[in-house]
Formats: structure tokens, sequence, C-alpha cells
């Protein structure tokens, strides 16, 4: 006989504490969603109206790291990098902070989804933290602080390749060469040597996994770098295997300075959530789970084209963000969908449990379970696609540079103007541009 469904006051602790627990917390709409509008505006090339968007919005449950990352990227895009190493700043205290996960937290991701844990970020994003702190104080011309960054990212890629050794972000590319590029700034040119091998050493780690090549400009800083300190059998080996000379001599480097443009080329990938059917190995049913995935924007721009005093550089690649994105949630992917069908078997347990005292009471936990079965899509979603480095050699003076963006067929995109870039003698100026093309549909 069917049991009758009805509600009491006994049986309501039981199976409604869980089920309206479950609504509550579960969230509706993705992260990646709620970030739309920011993106529109920086398609439209205005930063300043994407910040008001984000200060108004202000920081979601357990989201406030990526609140400041975004901040701080839009704030270094309207070229306040004070306020920017600022909000980094506050953002390190909350990885500090959180990265300890409560046992609260890790019951409550556990039982509904991962998006509740307090989101301290990915491997990926520490290491950026860090390159964009020290890019911050390059642009300041706070050498030493930028020396103080390059540690600590050297202190994290240890922590991950001891973690994770077959990790490709351990071996980070770009924040080696940076870190490279600072010691040699400081005139520590022993361990700007040891960066710099280091760099090589990732880039061709990375060559494997991503079109990503060793650029022309280290091979360059490799050469000169082992000229200045002395190695010579390293200088001719690795000019053999480079084919390439150190083109200026330290007499007309002396002379002329040199401009460093960091070119930040789109926006990162976009985490989206997707559903697909899983085995739970204790009972063999197929379950049906949330997991994330990247999803690809259209690369627009192939390079950037930089002029000054008839002078000219074109742009090279020195970081892939989307790739290591991509390369770095596939490397979680078996620990997430791990907790997601763990998490997926518990709340049919509930379910079924709260059905055995009552028919609705095992509808109502079986929809929030369906519901609060979220993937969790938070990412820093202001982050570039990929950034790009071209390198002038320039008199002393002040100087504008045009940029000329093209696309991979050689036609030209965009153009700007970067002016009062001042160049010391002996001495280079770091400056960044910053491009989110107006396009921005999905592949």
């Amino acid at each position: 006989m069917m049991r009758k469904a009805h509600f009491s006051l006994a049986a309501l602790p039981l199976w409604f504490c869980s089920g309206w627990l479950l609504l509550q917390l579960g969230g509706c709409a993705s992260y990646s969603q709620g970030f739309e509008p920011i993106e529109a505006k920086l398609a439209a090339q205005d930063p300043a109206a994407a910040m008001q968007i984000l200060e108004k919005k202000g920081p979601g449950r357990n989201e406030l790291l990526l609140y400041l990352l975004n901040k701080a990227m839009l704030q270094r895009m309207q070229h306040d990098f004070v306020a920017s190493n600022q909000s980094l700043e506050q953002a390190k205290q909350v990885i500090q902070t959180y990265s300890a996960v409560s046992i609260s937290e890790q019951s409550a991701a556990f039982i509904i989804n991962d998006a509740t844990r307090t989101y301290t970020g990915t491997p990926l994003e520490q290491v950026m933290l860090h390159v964009y702190a020290a890019l911050n104080y390059l642009e300041l011309g706070e050498h030493d602080a930028a020396r103080v960054e390059a540690l600590q990212v050297e202190v994290r890629l240890r922590q991950l390749m001891q973690d994770s050794p077959d990790s490709a972000l351990s071996v980070d590319p770009f924040a080696r060469y940076l870190s490279g590029m600072i010691f040699e700034d400081l005139g520590e040119y022993s361990d700007a040597m040891i960066a710099y091998r280091k760099a090589h050493e990732a880039y061709q780690a990375h060559e494997e996994l991503y079109t990503l090549s060793v650029p022309d400009y280290l091979k360059q800083d490799m050469l000169r770098m082992a000229r200045k300190v002395g190695l010579k059998n390293e200088y001719a080996k690795l000019k053999a295997q480079f084919g390439l000379s150190v083109h200026n001599n330290p007499d007309s480097a002396q002379e002329k300075g040199e401009v460093v443009l960091l070119f930040h080329n789109g926006l990162a990938p976009i985490k989206r959530e997707h559903s697909v059917a899983v085995m739970d190995p204790g009972s063999g049913r197929l379950i049906r789970v949330s997991l994330p995935y990247y999803q690809f924007r259209p690369e627009l721009i192939s390079h950037a084209r930089v002029t000054a005093s008839n002078v000219l550089a074109d742009s090279q690649q020195v970081e892939a963000i989307d790739n290591i994105a991509e390369q770095t949630l596939q490397a979680y992917m078996p620990a997430i969908t791990a907790r997601a069908v763990a998490r997926a078997v518990l709340k049919y347990n509930m379910s079924r449990e709260a059905g055995k005292q009552n028919d609705v009471a095992g509808l109502i936990v079986n929809i929030a379970g369906v519901l609060t079965e979220r993937a969790d899509t938070r990412s820093w979603l202001s982050l570039p696609a990929n950034i790009q480095m071209a390198r002038l050699q320039l008199p002393a003076g002040t100087h504008t540079l045009s940029i000329e963006l093209l696309n991979d067929f050689g036609h030209i995109q965009h153009t700007t103007n970067l002016s009062n870039v001042k160049v010391t003698p002996g001495e280079r100026r770091y400056v960044s541009y910053h491009y989110v093309p107006r396009y921005l549909m999905r592949k």
C-alpha cells in the first residue's frame, strides 16, 4: 500500500533542514556568468566603467580573493600601479588566511559543491599574482620591491615542484624569465644567468605541451649574460645552439636605453560547467555530475608591432595563460571528479533515507541535491589569454610608442600610441599595454 504523504513536526528536522540547507547554499548562477557585464566594459576599452561594476557588485560569498585580483588588474589597466599592488597585497593575505580550509567549509563542499569553499586561487593564479605585482613595481621603477616578488615566485614554484613534479606550471617559464630580468637590472648577473637558464629549460618543457617556443629575446639575454659573467665555453655553446650573436655591443648599450613592452593580449578562457555521466565505483550505477571545463575565446590578435624613433620590434609570446590554465585543470580533474561522485552518492543516500520517512521529504531532498550539483567555475577572468614581449633599443629621451595589433594574416586590427615613454641610457623602462577585443564571442 502506498504511503500517504504528510508533514509532521516530528519528521521536519530529519529531512527539511538538509534540503533547505542545500537549496540555500547551492547557488544558481555561475561565477563566470556574473562577470559578463565587466567583460563587456573591458571589450569597450573602458576599465574605469568595469571597475564601477566590480565595486558595486562587491565580493561574493567566499570570493574575496577574486574580487581583489580583478580589482588589482583593473587598477593596473588604469595605470594606478600603487593601488593595484595594495589590492594584490590584500589578496596575498586572503590566500594565507584561508589556505588551511576550515572543517566546516570542507564539510559544506563535500555535501553541497566545491563552490562553497572560500576561493584561494589555482596555482597559476597564485603565481600570476606575484608576476603582476613585480610588473607593477617595475613600471613604478621600484626594482628592489620587484625582486621581493621574484623571490616569492621562486618559493611558490618550488612548492609546486614538490607537490606536483610533473605539473607544467611548476616550471612556469615567464615567471623565471622576468626574475632573470629583474636580477640583471639590479646588477646581480650570476643570479640573472641562473634564472635565464631555468627559464630556457621551462620554455623547452612547455614547447612539448603548447605552441610556445623559446623567445628570441631570452636567447639574446642568455648570450649577453654568459659573455658578461665570463662564461666563455657556455657562450660558445649557446651561440652554436641558437645560431645567434649578441646584437649590441656594451658601448652602444650604454649610449641607449631599452623599452620593454609587455602586451597583455585578450582575456583568459572562461570556466564553464557541463554534466557528464560517470560510474559510481561502489554500486556500479551511472551518476550524473557537473564538472568544470575551460571555454577558449577566439584568438583575434596574433602579435603587436611596435615602432619608435624608426626602431621596429614585433612582440613574441612569453606566457600562454590560456593553455596553462587548461593543462592545470586537467591535472586536477581526477580529484574534482572523485569529489563530485562522492557528493552525488551522499545526496542520493540522503534523499533515500528521507524518503523512508516521508515521500515528499525524499522528493525535496532529491530536488535540492540536483539543484545544488554545480561545478566550481570561479577563476581570475581579467587575466589575459597570453602575455607578449617587444623590446626596443632607443636613444635617451622621451618617446612615443606606436602599436599596431595584427591578426594571423598580417592585417592591422587596432592601433594606439603610448606617449611620454622616458628612456635613460643603460637602463630598461617597462611599460604595459592591455587590449581586449570587442569581439568576445565564444568558440
